[in-house]
């Protein structure tokens, strides 16, 4: 009998291949925390020129739930292309928030 099954449950859903692909305008991160609206994406690519830590959350930047270098991950600074997904279960709207870990950092981005 033939496999009447086209696709697997994650190949139908096709999450990762039919993202989108916005470049957006780099950013320059300082010392004070900044943030990007990432809704609605799936993926965030970054690519920055020194380390830099950042987290996601429900809120933009200024607010008491802002980076902290004691908890939060950081991306060393570099040639390297970081894919980092989107974790859309925080709400509605989700900001990454970054802040540079020694000098600022040229940061580049595409959302997915």
């Amino acid at each position: 009998m033939a496999n009447l099954q086209k696709y697997r449950a994650h190949e139908s859903l096709n999450a990762d291949t039919a993202a989108g692909w916005n470049v957006q305008e780099e950013v320059t991160v300082g010392s004070a925390a900044t943030s990007a609206n990432v809704s609605g994406y799936n993926t965030i690519h970054i690519q920055t020129s020194e380390p830099i830590y950042f987290m996601f959350t429900t809120v933009a930047h200024g607010t008491t739930d802002a980076v902290d270098p004691n908890q939060d991950l950081y991306l060393a600074g570099g040639d390297t292309i970081y894919s980092l997904r989107i974790p859309n279960a925080l709400g509605n709207t989700v900001y990454i928030q970054w802040e540079r870990k020694s000098s600022d950092s040229t940061v580049r981005y595409v959302l997915a």
